[in-house]
């Protein structure tokens, strides 16, 4: 009889031990920092498959299915799901929301719709948004965080300090791969910071369809220049005076990402006699990303 019950405590001991919080983010850097943070105690899901474009994205039925699982949703706080909420909420509502945006000195989408965005050290007056809740209504916030490490280290305080009050039990072990990534992006913010202070100021200009690199570009005294207008593919006005800012701003890369359209892009690399580059801003590995976006800007300067 006392052997039954051992095994039958084992048993639930064993479950209990295996259970899992089950996490939901958006985007797939957002998964890869949870992950890392979480590690095996966490169920990670992902809302947004690889190539998936966030500002045409439709849940589907799997989507939804994936969701209803979910103890826990991270939201980025930019607004960037207001439209999926509903649906979700409708599958799951028990699920608790999280705001990943405590602290977060948020850039504003129209920033980008002049084609530039550029450091603050360049345009000292230039507005960003250091809380959601203090910016004014109708405006929308740049969602892309992921691309600068600097934001990217407060998100990841921000996942940690969530998960330590979700899950006291395992604390001790979110705090530690919490500190070990805090220490790789404070090492990649290093690397960054020391690259770009060796390229001569009319090298740091680059050109990518979408706007998605507005905080590396702000973060790091980079300047950004966008194709896309408004959100809209560009007119030939548009592409004319791109093309005139590229050649005085001594420009020769143009990125493309796999989510829109390479036409345009086509075009301003034809008159700048630039070459064409993939970048996926929305990439699982987005700090490797944004190694290969600087190395590429710098191997492909012509000084």
């Amino acid at each position: 009889m006392r052997f039954f019950v051992a095994v039958i405590l084992a048993i639930f001991c064993v479950s209990v031990s295996a259970a899992k919080l089950t996490v939901a983010v958006t985007l797939q850097p957002y998964a890869n920092v949870v992950s890392e943070i979480g590690g095996d105690q966490l169920e990670v899901v992902t809302l947004l498959p690889p190539g998936a474009d966030p500002h045409t994205f439709e849940p589907k039925p799997s989507t939804l299915k994936d969701f209803a699982k979910a103890s826990v949703y991270f939201s980025d706080g930019s607004g960037m799901d207001e439209a999926w909420l509903p649906r979700f909420k409708g599958v799951n509502k028990n699920v608790q929301i999280v705001s990943l945006s405590k602290d977060i000195n948020w850039m504003e989408e129209d920033e980008h719709h002049h084609h530039e965005v550029e450091s603050a050290a360049i345009h000292a007056g230039e507005k960003s948004v250091a809380e959601h809740d203090d910016h004014d209504e109708g405006e929308e916030l740049d969602p892309h965080l992921w691309t600068s490490p600097l934001q990217m280290m407060q998100v990841a305080r921000n996942i940690c300090d969530a998960l330590v009050q979700l899950d006291s039990a395992n604390a001790d072990l979110y705090i530690e791969r919490w500190f070990d990534l805090t220490e790789r992006l404070k090492k990649l913010d290093a690397e960054l910071r020391a690259s770009i202070a060796k390229l001569p100021q009319q090298a740091r200009t680059f050109i990518v369809f979408h706007p998605s690199y507005g905080y590396f570009a702000r973060d790091y005294g980079m300047t950004q220049l966008t194709v896309e207008v408004n959100g809209k593919e560009p007119k030939p006005r548009d592409l004319f005076n791109l093309a005139k800012t590229g050649k005085s701003n001594n420009v020769h890369i143009v990125f493309v990402q796999p989510q829109f359209s390479k036409r345009a892009a086509t075009t301003i690399a034809r008159e700048l006699d630039a070459v064409i580059l993939d970048t996926d801003p929305l990439s699982f590995e987005y700090e490797k990303n944004i190694r290969a976006l600087l190395f590429a800007i710098d191997g492909n300067r012509k000084d």
